[in-house]
């Protein structure tokens, strides 16, 4: 294994290209050809964090037929969860917005007609605008695969953590947790240790301006596309798909707060990093 780290400069590649630097094993940072995602490598651990609605970028020809306001698309999109990971070895981070194509759904239905209720589109998708959100979408889940079936090569299991944020003023409960983790679809019950110690992780946060709570299958259930994929795929691969809380900014304007935002990138980062360090000590993985 390589233990070099790679600048923080990020180059265009193929999809070819950059699947042949994974199979070579070479440390990278790469934005795909497009600017759909970028993947870094500074090392290969046996742990990936990936933020798949982090992104607002829309295509233009997109843009005059939507009836959504970019803010009223940003409402619904992960702004700043890319950055609560920036800090891990191995990172995937999406930059189109999932009003775009949604990577939290499979690939036959990751293109909106409608979405929480609203129109979309004054005029429905011709055929050839949806196959090319398909086609982004199933490209990013052929990079997914690469790395996951690297590391799975290399050190016979791997961690997801599966990074996500939501709205909170919309629901009528008030104690709905900081961080939710969903695992309905986790197979087996020798991934027990490993998600109690990433709740209790997470329980154990101290953030700046807020007291943090974390809950299991509280009110995200980990189902979407991304743990789905992994989990169908793999055996020896867990997705800890995990819920922030929109605290860190107001979710009606999209302002981010300037006490918590800054607080939670850097706890968030540590804490990943403490967690993956936990793992690899604790199953022996080298």
């Amino acid at each position: 294994m390589t233990e070099q780290r790679t600048e923080e400069i990020s180059e265009q590649l193929t999809e070819h290209q950059i699947i042949e630097k994974i199979k070579q094993r070479q440390c990278f940072i790469a934005s795909v050809v497009g600017g759909a995602f970028t993947l870094k490598v500074d090392k290969y651990l046996p742990v990936m964090s990936a933020a798949i609605h982090d992104g607002s970028n829309f295509r233009t020809e997109l843009e005059s037929n939507c009836l959504l306001e970019k803010k009223d698309r940003y409402y619904e999109e992960d702004p700043f969860t890319g950055s609560f990971i920036n800090k891990q070895a191995i990172t995937l981070i999406a930059h189109d917005s999932r009003y775009e194509y949604d990577l939290n759904r499979n690939t036959d239905e990751c293109v909106y007609e409608t979405a929480w209720g609203k129109e979309i589109w004054k005029v429905p998708l011709s055929e050839e605008a949806i196959a090319k959100s398909k086609a982004k979408h199933a490209q990013f889940y052929r990079i997914v695969a690469a790395v996951v079936d690297a590391l799975v090569e290399d050190f016979g299991q791997c961690i997801v953590y599966d990074n996500h944020s939501y709205n909170f003023k919309r629901h009528e409960r008030k104690d709905l947790p900081v961080i939710n983790v969903g695992t309905t679809s986790v197979k087996g019950e020798h991934w027990r240790p490993i998600i109690d110690s990433w709740l209790s992780a997470l329980q154990n946060m101290r953030v700046d301006g807020i007291t943090v709570t974390a809950a299991e299958n509280d009110i995200f259930y980990g189902k979407g596309r991304l743990a789905g994929f992994c989990h169908s795929r793999y055996d020896n691969v867990l997705v800890l798909a995990t819920e922030a809380k929109k605290v860190f900014m107001d979710e009606l304007t999209g302002q981010a707060d300037e006490v918590v935002l800054p607080s939670l990138q850097q706890v968030y980062n540590d804490t990943v990093a403490e967690h993956t360090q936990w793992y690899i000590n604790n199953y022996h993985i080298k």
